[in-house]
């Protein structure tokens, strides 16, 4: 008995001492280092007499190199009742050519350590491999035979059909999606960027032949660019990609049309009923990436809601509780560009909400940030671009990002001091001058019973 007292008043001596013990005076985080400027080799560009464009750029110490090959043929290029034919005939192309079956393209890769790997978008198709340096001659041989040489195989085509078939069903299942599909359809109309996803009626429509056509009308050296970035023996790749492409027919005229974004306030509501969250998406047209303002606009974005320490994100997350993962972005086209903020809200704080976002950026138009929030976010997009440049991959995507828009390699070398030129009252000017409230595109996906009454101050004709 007497040991157990001795052991209790030990242990109560100790936990008093822990108990009136000073804590460590708090101590504030290191100033962030200068942001340092962002260095990339010069890259080899050439253009093969057919027309095919070329890129060439030595990166990092792995051995290891990745290929890219764009295409100028997507979802801009499709006729307005042929919904996805585009990436359906890019998808097609992966499972056989004259030479070689899907199987033995894929096993071909698998030699090489690597899938090939096929997406499509609005304006490109990308078909792309990641292999060790040794292998690069192959892999370009490889990608010129999906690209030249496709044999549309019959059996994978019905296969690829049903699965968009399936993935139509499963995406107007998601809320998120179908917010994100009605705002496009909202803010471009019937254009590509409209058309979002095609009907079972429009799928089950499409033959071979259509896919052929397509390929005929949209695919060729003229319209193909070649990324190779990574450690690789220059003198054989130029050798591999002029042998492999140089004898490629020019084919049609890179065809892109600019999505022409609607302007003033438009509101459309989906109604799920029984949902407990509304799904959000309210934006507005804003310049691209060629405006003097661009880079201001961006760092304005970050600041408002772009980030998850964003003003928006603070508010309506951390200070209310409205939603888990707010976010605007910058949706950055070709010609065009919308800012948009986007949620998951729970149902009964819809509105709430909605005016939450609405007083952010009528703060940000009536006071500047300070300099030091500025810094900071400043600091973060820097950091951010450059870790997105210490991969192939991330320096790849960039290189294919100015070209694309037309910008120049000095976009990504200057990047980093653009940031960081950009002036809390500029910040402020182009909050002011572009995100008005009063012409917003709102869109909700939710609840109508519940919803749709919170939202009166939002729409003069809520219908």
């Amino acid at each position: 008995m007497k040991l157990r007292w001795l052991v209790l008043l030990i242990c109560d001596a100790c936990l008093g001492g822990f108990a009136v013990a000073q804590s460590p005076a708090k101590q504030s985080p290191p100033e962030p280092a200068p942001a340092r400027p962002f260095h990339l080799a010069a890259r080899t560009h050439y253009v093969l007499q057919n027309g095919l464009h070329v890129n060439l750029l030595r990166f990092g110490s792995v051995p290891k190199v990745s290929i890219e090959i764009d295409e100028s043929a997507g979802r801009v290029n499709e006729e307005p009742k042929q919904i996805d034919i585009s990436a359906i005939t890019a998808e097609l192309m992966g499972q056989g050519t004259l030479t070689q079956s899907g199987d033995e393209l894929a096993l071909s890769a698998g030699d090489m350590g690597a899938s090939i790997s096929i997406a499509s978008g609005i304006y490109q198709s990308k078909f792309s491999l990641d292999v060790l340096s040794e292998s690069a001659t192959k892999a370009i041989a490889l990608l010129a035979d999906v690209l030249r040489n496709p044999s549309f195989p019959a059996t994978d085509f019905e296969r690829l059909r049903t699965d968009h078939l399936r993935t139509c069903e499963t995406s107007l299942a998601d809320p998120g999606f179908l917010a994100g599909k009605k705002f496009a359809e909202v803010m471009f109309g019937d254009q590509a960027a409209g058309r979002i996803l095609p009907t079972p009626e429009m799928l089950k429509s499409y033959s071979l032949e259509d896919v052929r056509r397509y390929y005929k009308q949209n695919y060729g050296a003229q319209r193909t660019t070649i990324y190779v970035v990574g450690n690789f023996d220059e003198r054989k790749v130029r050798e591999a990609v002029d042998e492999e492409f140089g004898g490629w027919l020019r084919g049609p005229a890179p065809d892109m049309p600019v999505q022409t974004v609607t302007r003033g306030q438009h509101f459309a509501f989906v109604d799920e009923t029984g949902a407990t969250q509304s799904n959000v998406i309210y934006g507005i047209a804003v310049p691209d990436i060629s405006s003097p303002d661009a880079t201001s606009i961006d760092v304005m974005n970050t600041l408002l809601g772009g980030s998850f320490g964003s003003r928006i994100t603070a508010n309506i997350r951390e200070q209310h509780g409205y939603s888990y993962s707010p976010r605007s972005t910058l949706s950055q086209g070709y010609g065009s560009n919308i800012w948009s903020e986007s949620a998951a809200i729970t149902t009964s704080s819809t509105g709430p909400a909605l005016k939450e976002i609405t007083k952010e950026i009528l703060r940000l138009q009536e006071t500047p940030p300070s300099a030091t929030e500025v810094r900071d976010i400043e600091q973060y997009k820097n950091g951010v671009f450059i870790l997105g440049n210490s991969s192939r991959e991330g320096v790849l995507d960039n290189l294919n990002f100015v070209d694309f828009h037309h910008l120049g390699d000095d976009y990504l070398t200057g990047y980093v001091s653009r940031v960081l030129e950009v002036t809390p009252q500029q910040i402020q000017d182009v909050a002011r001058k572009y995100l008005n409230t009063g012409a917003m595109t709102l869109v909700v996906v939710g609840d109508r019973a519940i919803a749709m009454s919170q939202l009166s101050s939002f729409v003069s004709s809520a219908n």
